[in-house]
């Protein structure tokens, strides 16, 4: 029997399952192509979220700080001014941003510019000591062992030292150094980071640590320490970094008695106010720059970015003194202003005093600009945008400047 022939449509037939296949397979690499392609992207874009999560963390996660332990306790609903004063042995007054707080025996207060208060929160302390920037106010118990951070509306953290507490200190930031005494060591100086971790420490054998402040991107530290050698008392200006272990950066000496009793870091240089001087030295190597002397008890000083103001009894006139000083510690002017005057708050490159005929400005150069007559007696104030907050004996008050 003869076989008949293949034809031309039988062998189309015949080859149509196997397109049918190839069809299948490159739809197939397609759709996974696809797919890759779409996981590649949304790991691109979780990639791309933790970069920009990491690099702005503190600003992300400030809401949330302290949020478990939020003050929502009040002594008083009222609002407006004057604020009165709850009964206390003593009271310490300090700018927190845009409000103040107040820090009594029992209570530390906080308050909006309105007059409202924030929180108060009872503290416990035996000796209460507070130092405040922008955004968080640093309370410990001089002489024993607690200290905490807090926010505008919340305590961040407590902690608890096994020595007792001499001193402690903020950065720009949330960063905390804390110095205690000890048992071994004339001090020991701790640092803290914003959610109460340990970061650092440093041991002083033989000095006394009597001062310290952050750089402003928080990676040093720098100390003022006093010491005696051959009989004769010396201050130091130390720089630590303190994510080493290492001996100090630098180091600069005054052979003199001059005590330290304030610090700023601002614009590349370190500024100390000592109790007859003040000297500046650079950050970076511990170069003197400038020094600037005066014979008097320091009564008060202050730092803005761009000065530095000295308030002192000059003991040749029994007169006081307010002395300006520019960024490098070179005297713009000094000027002979009351007696009475004990504090000076710097905003830029005025100084106001708080003087017996009421709150005075005083320029760059130490010239009068303005006198606000204030009536009543104040112990304290601080400025605030345009206003200025006066404590009083029973009250805080606020004045405009207009």
């Amino acid at each position: 029997m003869k076989v008949p022939e293949k034809t031309t449509e039988n062998k189309d037939k015949n080859e149509k399952p196997a397109e049918k296949t190839s069809d299948l397979v490159a739809y197939r690499k397609k759709r996974k192509q696809r797919a890759n392609t779409i996981k590649l992207a949304v790991i691109g874009g979780i990639l791309i979220l933790v970069v920009v999560i990491a690099a702005n963390f503190n600003a992300i996660i400030e809401p949330f700080r302290g949020i478990a332990s939020q003050i929502n306790n009040k002594t008083s609903s009222d609002v407006g001014f004057p604020v009165q004063l709850p009964g206390s042995a003593t009271y310490s007054f300090s700018r927190f941003g845009s409000d103040f707080l107040l820090l009594t025996d029992t209570y530390l207060y906080t308050f909006n510019t309105s007059g409202g208060q924030n929180y108060a929160f009872r503290h416990g302390c035996t000796n209460s000591v507070q130092t405040a920037n922008d955004k968080r106010i640093l309370l410990y118990d001089k002489g024993y062992y607690e200290f905490s951070l807090f926010s505008h509306t919340s305590r961040i953290y407590e902690n608890t030292m096994e020595e007792k507490i001499v001193y402690g200190a903020l950065s720009n930031n949330d960063m905390a150094a804390i110095v205690t005494a000890s048992s071994r060591f004339s001090n020991e100086l701790y640092v803290y980071d914003g959610g109460g971790d340990w970061k650092y420490k440093r041991k002083f054998t033989d000095e006394n640590v009597m001062n310290v402040a952050f750089s402003g991107d928080e990676r040093y530290i720098y100390v003022t320490a006093i010491g005696v050698e051959n009989g004769e008392i010396y201050s130091a200006i130390y720089k630590f970094d303190i994510n080493s272990s290492d001996d100090e950066v630098w180091r600069y000496q005054v052979n003199s008695s001059s005590i330290p009793c304030e610090i700023n870091c601002a614009n590349s240089l370190v500024t100390v106010v000592y109790d007859n001087m003040t000297a500046a030295v650079t950050e970076s190597t511990g170069e003197l720059v400038n020094t600037f002397t005066f014979s008097g008890e320091l009564l008060a000083a202050d730092f803005s970015n761009s000065a530095t103001a000295v308030l002192y009894a000059e003991s040749a006139t029994n007169k006081t003194v307010l002395a300006v000083l520019d960024s490098k510690n070179d005297l713009l002017g000094k000027q002979t202003v009351n007696v009475l005057a004990n504090r000076v708050v710097l905003d830029g490159d005025t100084a106001f005093l708080l003087e017996n005929s009421g709150i005075s400005s005083y320029n760059r150069n130490a010239e009068l600009q303005k006198n606000v007559e204030i009536v009543e007696e104040y112990s304290s104030f601080i400025k605030i945008d345009n206003y200025i907050y006066l404590l009083g004996y029973d009250c805080v008050e606020q004045q405009p400047l207009n």
